[in-house]
């Protein structure tokens, strides 16, 4: 084993939210999803010297969109192709390589991945199939997968899951294939689903009288979450966006169409909704 990864340092709830300033350890690096930097070597006056060190081929020729994650200079990169990379940061050498095959009678409509999360000595990758995994950090190997939902049904995954004390979060996408959305937390260390809530309400649930009356927008109303949420940690709160709802034109659901097109206050313990608010009712 390289000398980088038998030095591997776990990623703690603590470090999570208050990262030393070399590490991404998230998607957008903190728990407020701020995405910049804090290290000041890179300037205005600089810049423009940069040069090239190395560079890396991932064999993927479809759209990349995923940022890099890195904690101690092991540096994670998701690819489309259900594949996941860990590099030496500085040198860009290959440490592992993780491949997950697409099952036979799924065609991905947008496989690629948005990054991936890290806890203890794990790496945390949503698979385009609607699985859940879990991969040793060191090695690259499977520690566990959990079905996230069911891909026949038109989900896909395609964004990177967010860490919260030990629960894995995560959403899928598939809002324009007649899927229903939700936020579902599963246990960092054994995998099992912890809550899932919908962000589409069912009869008789805060939120369906914006729906038309009798109609089964409870199972196939869109409003899936496809972008990595936020936490504040102080009301423990996390908060993600949802998409547009379902069917496509708007005049077929009339009425406001919570909780869709949105962005949804979460309980990050119970998975409860405790607030919204709606950018553009009835979407199309």
């Amino acid at each position: 084993m390289p000398e980088i990864l038998r030095k591997y340092t776990p990623v703690t709830a603590e470090r999570l939210k208050n990262p030393e300033d070399g590490d991404w350890l998230m998607y957008r690096r903190t728990f407020d999803g701020w995405g910049y930097s804090p290290l000041g070597e890179i300037t205005p006056a600089n810049v423009s010297r940069l040069q090239p060190v190395w560079s890396f081929a991932s064999g993927q020729t479809e759209g990349h969109e995923a940022p890099p994650v890195v904690n101690n200079g092991v540096m994670f990169v998701a690819t489309p192709g259900n594949q996941l990379l860990a590099l030496e940061a500085r040198t860009g050498k290959v440490l592992w390589r993780y491949k997950r095959p697409f099952p036979e009678d799924m065609t991905p409509l947008h496989p690629t991945s948005r990054g991936v999360g890290l806890y203890g000595d794990k790496v945390y990758f949503a698979a385009a199939e609607a699985v859940l995994v879990a991969i040793d950090a060191k090695t690259g190997k499977e520690v566990w997968a959990s079905k996230v939902d069911d891909y026949k049904k038109g989900y896909y995954m395609s964004l990177a899951p967010l860490v919260i004390d030990g629960k894995v979060l995560l959403g899928a996408s598939g809002g324009e294939l007649g899927v229903r959305g939700f936020l579902a937390a599963f246990d960092a260390e054994t995998g099992k689903e912890l809550w899932k809530t919908y962000t589409v309400p069912a009869p008789g649930e805060p939120g369906s009288e914006t729906w038309p009356a009798g109609s089964d927008h409870h199972k196939r109303g869109g409003g899936s979450i496809w972008i990595t949420g936020t936490y504040d940690p102080e009301t423990n709160l996390t908060f993600w966006g949802t998409g547009n709802g379902g069917p496509w034109f708007g005049d077929q659901r009339p009425g406001d169409n919570l909780f869709t097109s949105s962005v949804v206050a979460f309980n990050a313990s119970t998975g409860q909704i405790k607030g919204h608010f709606q950018y553009h009712p009835n979407d199309s």
